[in-house]
């Protein structure tokens, strides 16, 4: 049996749940320990799984000479911050998309990684899931021809969930940050960086963004049209168009769904999703694996990716006038 690899979870809401749930997919990855800033709210957390040890206190929680890794699960603008002080510490990060609030707070990250050599991960899950590796091999063996468009929306109606995280500009809330995150990062994977961006948002009473669309101009004359929004249900869909057919992923293109390919002669290539669990797991193995290869990224999405996802991100930001400083 392989040796356990032993996690610290950082937040105790509903993506830590959900992270700790569907490590008990896999036979060697087990929750070591929480931190919460309520040692009575960690205590809760940590009675759901096993041996997990549970802390109020910083110090204490990054001494803990068990812990292989830290998953941090906590509102946004706190990322950065506990990123950087795990990897002082040399414990490695997977950090909950979005990786930071900005690109100035991303590269200290890096530069913290780099400098302690200590493996950090953007917790984008999307870009470990099994469909995922299955349209990147569609597209480098040239199924559809050139690809000449992308749309991808991402909408959820969450005016009845209360978690200040979602509607607070303090904690960096607004549809962008949660769920737009996921249309720009599938773009920045396919196409890369573009050279045009056209945005448009409205907002909350609170000031954040309740819904963002936008359009991405690439060099070759490549676009993306890509929406967000949290006062309304999307069909969650990502389609990439090519000059010999298209690609549908449908339904909820981030989470462990099917692939359909159509090609331009009829014919069609089908990836079938048969998968168990939430998918978040599957970044939890990448840690692993970097960590015993003495990787301080992953080759699936390197820090140079969230660097440009949140370059991309800083910029309609700007175009839609949201500025989460005081």
């Amino acid at each position: 049996m392989a040796k356990e690899f032993k996690w610290g979870i950082i937040g105790t809401g509903g993506i830590a749940n959900a992270f700790a749930n569907d490590l008990k997919h896999l036979k060697n990855h087990v929750v070591e320990s929480v931190l919460s800033r309520n040692l009575n709210t960690a205590k809760s957390f940590a009675m759901k799984y096993g041996d997990c040890k549970p802390y109020d206190k910083d110090k204490l929680f990054f001494n803990d000479s068990r812990i292989d890794a830290i998953y941090i699960a906590t509102p946004n603008t706190f990322h950065a911050g506990q990123s950087i002080n795990s990897l002082e510490h040399k414990i490695p990060v997977l950090c909950e998309k979005p990786f930071a609030m900005n690109l100035k707070e991303t590269e200290k990250m890096v530069h913290a990684s780099v400098k302690n050599n200590t493996a950090l991960l953007e917790g984008m899950w999307m870009r470990y899931l099994p469909h995922i590796k299955f349209l990147n091999q569609i597209l480098n063996e040239g199924h559809i021809g050139k690809i000449h468009c992308i749309y991808a929306c991402h909408g959820q109606n969450l005016k009845g969930v209360k978690n200040p995280r979602l509607w607070t500009k303090q904690l960096g809330g607004g549809a962008l940050l949660d769920l737009g995150i996921y249309v720009v990062s599938l773009s920045q994977m396919i196409l890369g960086t573009p050279k045009t961006i056209l945005a448009k948002s409205i907002f909350t009473k609170e000031g954040v963004d309740a819904k963002t669309s936008m359009i991405f101009e690439y060099d070759n004359g490549q676009i993306a049209n890509l929406s967000c929004s949290m006062y309304d249900s999307q069909p969650n869909r990502a389609v990439i168009s090519g000059e010999n057919g298209w690609i549908e992923i449908d339904p909820t293109f981030y989470a462990p769904t099917s692939v359909k390919v159509i090609k331009r002669d009829h014919k069609e290539i089908i990836h079938k999703e048969d998968y168990k669990g939430h998918g978040l797991r599957e970044q939890a193995l990448e840690m692993e694996n970097c960590v015993k290869a003495n990787y301080i990224e992953s080759k699936k999405m390197r820090h140079s990716d969230s660097i440009e996802v949140i370059k991309i991100m800083d910029i309609v930001r700007k175009k839609i006038s949201l500025s989460y400083e005081n």
